[in-house]
């Protein structure tokens, strides 16, 4: 029974901790909102960091119970994940301080009440392994076994910081490349994630009676109150919000999607890194598209008249529109960062310290946009499906070939 606890826990933490480490940016955001909701906004500025750490922890913990190394400070370690979290989830649950506990990153989505009842699943297993921590021999030596700790601790780093300084490695959002915003946008308003229930209240007589707005009494019933509930309809969607507006207000998110041309779009969510260094190599992409008569524009979180003045400073004008800041940071997790656009199909995206040059730009729009999209989608599956297999591969080679640090007798 051990050995299925430490394995059923060591794969739901490795792959808990790895979701979360491809988009640390992500993950900060949700630990931003915990934040705000516990009135401790103040700790804000640590949520790139904590987000970096609680997954790294997670992932080096599901390791160590792969490997049944370190068994005591793995048992440690998870019982108080299992047991801090079922607790925290389960106020969650009750309150709703929040949507999205984020405890799958963005790939996996449950409510408040599907991630406890997840948690009370697993935290017998947790309690198991924690009751039997020092009822089996060590595997190997300590001195054999924290480098591997170490190891596996600088790969969840680095995956972390590379996706932090560019863009995740496996974008699990609806915005990801190859993904047609037009279409989800209008999957989601024909099937809506929440419905909006009314009921009316009447008396007559001294007795009271709930009724729909459909289904009105008649004229010797007496209204007394009315109230609105949200209600879940157990559908959801990858993108279910993507406005953009231009300078007076009205809404071009259509007029933006069905654009049939090659579009360019370069996406703001804050003033950071709008500078020489980083325009300046979006200036030739912007020339590129005003010879042909492409299309190409901006969107920014910031008022549009202020980021039309910022981009002039240094000698980049495009036409900017506004949209809401979380939905920019959801489409791309640089600021700022590129979007190629056609015909509402997310052909690529760039971080600002991954703009193309011209001559790869220009090569790009020679190829044909579903074998672009393709090659992507290609590239981040076989990206992750090594990385899986070399991981699993990893794990059982170490557990199998310890053989040379146990002690001889």
């Amino acid at each position: 029974m051990r050995k299925i606890a430490r394995l059923v826990l060591g794969v739901l933490f490795v792959f808990s901790g790895i979701v979360k480490a491809v988009d640390p940016v992500g993950f900060s955001l949700i630990l931003t909102e915990y934040f705000r909701a516990f009135g401790v906004a103040f700790l804000e500025p640590l949520s790139l960091v904590g987000a970096i750490a609680l997954s790294s922890a997670e992932f080096v913990l599901g390791v160590l119970l792969l490997l049944d190394f370190r068994k005591c400070l793995a048992a440690w370690g998870v019982f108080l994940f299992m047991g801090f979290f079922t607790l925290l989830t389960l106020f969650l649950a009750v309150f709703n301080p929040v949507d999205d506990c984020g405890c799958f990153g963005e790939a996996v989505k449950l409510t408040n009440w599907q991630t406890f009842f997840k948690n009370l699943v697993f935290l017998p297993l947790a309690v198991l392994l924690f009751l039997q921590r020092n009822k089996t021999a060590p595997v190997a030596r300590a001195r054999a076994e924290w480098p591997v700790c170490i190891f596996f601790a600088g790969v969840v780093l680095f995956v972390s910081v590379y996706s932090y300084r560019h863009l995740p490695l496996v974008d699990f959002r609806g915005f990801k490349v190859g993904n047609d915003i037009a279409f989800l946008l209008e999957e989601a308003r024909n099937k809506p994630e929440f419905l909006f229930k009314t009921e009316l209240i009447y008396s007559r007589d001294g007795q009271q009676k709930v009724f729909t707005p459909d289904a009105l009494p008649d004229s010797s019933w007496t209204f007394v109150a009315a109230s609105t509930q949200e209600v879940r309809t157990g559908v959801r969607h990858k993108v279910s919000d993507f406005s953009v507006f231009d300078a007076t207000g009205q809404s071009v998110t259509d007029l933006l999607l069905n654009e049939r041309e090659t579009a360019l779009v370069l996406l703001i969510t804050s003033e950071d890194n709008l500078d020489e260094k980083v325009l300046s190599r979006i200036k030739p992409l912007v020339a590129e598209r005003k010879t042909k008569g492409a299309p190409f524009y901006a969107i920014s979180a910031l008022p549009a008249t202020y980021t039309e003045q910022l981009l002039q400073e240094h000698g980049v004008e495009m036409p900017v529109y506004t949209a809401d800041r979380n939905t920019l940071l959801t489409v791309i997790r640089s600021t700022p960062g590129l979007m190629v656009l056609r015909q509402g199909t997310v052909m690529a995206k760039y971080g600002y310290r991954d703009i193309p040059s011209l001559r790869n730009w220009e090569k790009m729009q020679q190829e044909d946009p579903e074998l672009v999209v393709t090659r992507a989608s290609i590239h981040v599956r076989l990206r992750t499906q090594l990385f899986v297999a070399g991981l699993l591969l990893l794990i059982y080679l170490l557990r199998k070939g310890f053989w040379f640090s146990r002690e001889r007798y």
